[in-house]
């Protein structure tokens, strides 16, 4: 049995001494590991002072593009406003200028037709003589004399 308690308390001593190995071993890798955060947390923090400067900037840019964006939708409904109005007063000037040409042209259409009716008149009324004349007088349907004194009479300047 003092073999056996021997056999026991060798096996204890070496599982201890392995425990131990682990234990210091787990520390080791511990230490290396804090190492290694610690400089990655000097890294981090050291890179914190620039990304906050960016983040800064990029919102300060935000906010730019926002309120640009604001004043140019503002100046493209008043383009759009002022291009309306424009159409608008060019259509109206169009159709003034249309009817006062239309206007125009009916005045000198009546005032250039109304001797060239008097003279299609005369001489229609020449015409008539001549030929009563050389083929002796035959008699003209009433209707039509009167509708040929109605349109001299009509057309006759009031002055």
């Amino acid at each position: 049995m003092e073999v056996l308690l021997t056999v026991a308390v060798i096996l204890t001593t070496l599982a201890i001494i392995v425990q131990a190995g682990v234990l210091v071993s787990m520390y080791l890798m511990s230490r290396r590991l804090s190492d290694k955060a610690e400089v990655l947390m000097n890294e981090s923090r050291r890179l914190i002072g620039p990304l906050e400067s960016i983040t800064s900037n990029l919102k300060t840019v935000a906010e730019d593009m926002t309120e640009t964006g604001k004043l140019a939708r503002a100046q493209v409904l008043h383009i759009q406003s002022m291009m309306n109005e424009t159409h608008e007063s060019i259509r109206s000037q169009i159709a003034d200028v249309r009817e006062t040409v239309m206007d125009t042209v009916n005045e000198a259409r009546t005032i250039v037709m109304r001797p060239v009716r008097q003279y299609s008149a005369i001489a229609s009324a020449i015409a008539e003589g001549v030929r009563t004349l050389f083929s002796g007088r035959k008699p003209a349907p009433a209707a039509e004399t009167e509708a040929e004194i109605i349109i001299v009479q009509e057309e006759r300047p009031a002055a």
